[in-house]
């Protein structure tokens, strides 16, 4: 019986998405009820290779060979895949004792040297016409370029003719276009890397991020040995908001050998955001002396990895030789806002202003912490810049989040204007998948919850002692209070968002979505996977208990009581309207929340944390202590002391005066903890309420609104 198409197709999108256990769960049933589906046999081969299964891949491809001897993608496929053993050539050899066609066997010799397989088709196009093509598209002169090519294209021009009208398109500014003649060639020369990598291009540029990430992940798995195969794809999953993925793919290629500055420099900016502390600043020191923008990234490693004397020597040193560099002074005076150096840091933003005040990073730093007068010369300056009409997309929007902080105070309406145009851009250079809030959690809920339930009921458990606490809730509900308030305990020490704990729990996501058993063993060495990371992340091991703030961690807590019995996980929630204008009002790394850029997506987002909170509490009810914004800010002490007792932490008065022990803050907080608890911002949503009301009326349909 032959396989249904429908598995086929499901198992090769959870392979272009790297997801090899699912795929290779879902196709050894199918290779085992028919033994000659070629295809299926082809893919289980590429979801052995990609979980490290040698032996298992080379017979599945065999299989495969066996079954087509002729079929162009097996052989490729298996000299991918030889290539990353050492063994190209004898798939060379092999492929020319079959008699295959010349250009299949270029193509062959390319991919299993590594370094990926390049587009040779041109069709009816000479070597005149494709010198005189290439000169073209090099020159910018897409008119031409599609003149020449159209009559080439009739006859049945090749991938090679496709290509070029791609790179020209590209060019032109005409997205759209490269990745539709991209694709055109990718059709007819799918292995062909230097086409995949023009798509890739292509795609983000139109803003099609997933997409990208697909054709990324195919190129860099084509070509192994190629430095840019791997920097566009580590540098897509960035873009995608994936820091882990991008720093796994960076550091394979470091292992591999490959030696390139422009890997190095993803190497660390990605260890950077996956919070490698250390790792990034191996990475960053590695880069050449001479390289561009080299210190500058050394410094924000140093800082990143909480090694903030050392980041403020870096930019020192950038500034000795530049007194004008507006990257050093923007982010040296960001660290000093962190560290509550005030006037240090509105020094360095006001000079990064001065020296190019259409850079926009500085005086948005600047309006967050400093409220400034109508009169002011950055906020004069800063408006004269957002009026230019060169200025790229990305600036004003970056000058359009600081004029909407600073003009608020005296000038609501305009301030809203500016919001708006922030956000609509941001919103069109990162769309927002309205699906994925209830996504995630109908994946926690319906996915990984049974499986570790049956588990646990059977009484499997988890020797893992470390006793974490998360601080989990939306974005602006008043965690890094929260955290804030326990980290000024002798017994607690903060560790800010460590994002680690999606990453620990890999392995133990993969083996549910395997359908393999959840063992004692696997829960264990999920919870010290995570300890260990958050002492990596943290900057080192303490004996005390440490916080862990990162915010989507409300998703993972049947996760966290399997394999950290020991932890305490407390849930913040604010009214959704204060909570959801906070949002809106915000600016966030760039591709990151981009639910934080629609009104509606902040309402799908907050509805998706009631319905997860709803659900771990009615499946284990004493799983979370849930504090609400609202009663802390009325009675501060009973709040504190209900919060420490859930936590298992003695009370201690010095919880009441976190303002005076917080040391750094690294999230948009960082003036707020400074100070003592007031309560101005509760209900701070009804003088906003018409900029608010899309937000307002979508909680409403979704039932979200309070009852007072």
């Amino acid at each position: 019986m032959t396989p249904p198409s429908s598995d086929i197709e499901t198992a090769r999108r959870m392979l272009d998405h790297g997801q090899p256990a699912p795929a290779r769960a879902r196709l050894l049933p199918l290779v085992a009820q028919d033994a000659t589906a070629a295809e299926a046999w082809l893919l289980l081969g590429r979801a052995e290779a990609d979980m490290g299964g040698t032996v298992a891949a080379r017979g599945a491809f065999a299989r495969c060979l066996a079954l087509a001897p002729s079929e162009p993608v097996a052989w490729m496929e298996l000299a991918i895949f030889e290539a990353g053993q050492g063994r190209g050539g004898d798939v060379v050899k092999q492929a020319r004792k079959a008699a295959l066609p010349q250009m299949l066997l270029t193509m062959l010799r390319d991919a299993a040297s590594g370094s990926g397989a390049r587009a040779t088709g041109a069709g009816p196009a000479t070597r005149a016409d494709l010198a005189a093509l290439s000169r073209a598209s090099d020159s910018g002169e897409a008119a031409t370029v599609e003149r020449r090519t159209r009559p080439l294209l009739a006859k049945g021009g090749g991938a090679v003719l496709w290509g070029l009208l791609g790179q020209a398109r590209a060019r032109a500014g005409d997205a759209k276009g490269a990745v539709e003649a991209y694709a055109q060639g990718l059709q007819r020369e799918p292995y062909a890397v230097d086409l995949r990598l023009g798509l890739v291009q292509a795609r983000l540029a139109a803003g099609a991020v997933p997409a990208a990430l697909v054709d990324a992940r195919f190129a860099a798995r084509a070509a192994p040995q190629l430095a840019r195969a791997q920097i566009v794809f580590g540098r897509t999953a960035l873009r995608a908001g994936q820091s882990d993925l991008a720093s796994d793919v960076a550091e394979a290629a470091l292992t591999r050998g490959l030696r390139d500055d422009g890997l190095l420099a993803l190497a660390a900016e990605a260890a950077m955001q996956a919070r490698r502390g250390d790792l990034a600043v191996m990475r960053a020191a590695a880069r050449r002396p001479d390289a561009p923008g080299r210190d500058l990234l050394l410094a924000a490693t140093q800082d990143r990895a909480g090694q903030a004397d050392a980041a403020l020597a870096t930019y020192g040193e950038i500034l000795a030789r530049d007194p004008e560099d507006v990257a050093a002074l923007t982010a040296r005076g960001q660290l000093l806002q962190t560290l509550g150096r005030a006037e240090a840091a509105e020094a360095d933003l006001r000079a990064a202003i001065a020296a190019d005040p259409a850079d926009g990073t500085a005086f948005r730093a600047l309006a967050y912490a400093t409220r400034l007068d109508p009169g002011d010369g950055a906020l004069a300056a800063t408006e004269a810049a957002r009026a230019r009409p060169d200025l790229p997309a990305a600036a004003a929007r970056t000058l359009d989040y600081g004029l909407a902080r600073a003009l608020a105070p005296g000038d609501p309406a305009r301030a809203a204007r500016h919001l708006a145009q922030a956000n609509a851009a941001m919103l069109d250079a990162y769309p927002y998948d309205s699906r994925q809030p209830a996504a995630q959690v109908a994946h926690a809920r319906d996915v990984v919850w049974p499986a570790i339930r049956t588990a646990m009921a059977g009484g499997v458990a988890s020797d893992c002692s470390a006793a974490p606490i998360f601080v989990t809730g939306l974005p602006r509900s008043g965690t890094t209070l929260v955290e804030a308030i326990l980290a000024a305990h002798p017994e607690v020490v903060a560790g800010g968002e460590l994002a680690v704990l999606r990453r620990a729990t890999a392995p133990l996501q993969a083996a549910i979505a395997a359908g393999a058993p959840v063992t004692p063993d696997l829960l264990t060495a999920t919870g010290r996977a995570y300890a260990d990371a958050a002492d990596r992340a943290a900057g080192g091991a303490t004996d005390q208990r440490r916080t862990d703030k990162s915010i989507f961690s409300f998703l993972e807590v049947g996760a966290i009581r399997a394999v950290l019995p020991r932890a305490r996980i407390v849930v913040v929630t604010r009214d959704p309207r204060d909570t959801g204008l906070s949002i809106w009002r915000n600016h966030f790394r760039e591709g990151t929340h981009r639910y934080a850029a629609s009104q509606e997506g902040i309402a799908d987002q907050i509805a998706a944390f009631h319905d997860a909170i709803g659900f771990w509490r009615e499946v284990l009810p004493d799983a979370v202590h849930r504090l609400s914004y609202e009663a802390l800010l009325d009675d501060p002490e009973g709040q504190a002391r209900a919060l420490l007792a859930a936590c298992d932490l003695p009370w201690d008065p010095a919880v009441l005066s976190f303002h005076e022990a917080a040391s750094r803050v690294a999230t948009l907080s960082f003036a707020q903890v400074r100070r003592p608890i007031y309560t101005s911002s509760k209900g701070g949503w009804r003088a906003s309420a018409e900029e608010i009301a899309p937000l307002i009326a979508a909680l409403a349909r979704k039932g979200l609104l309070p009852d007072a």
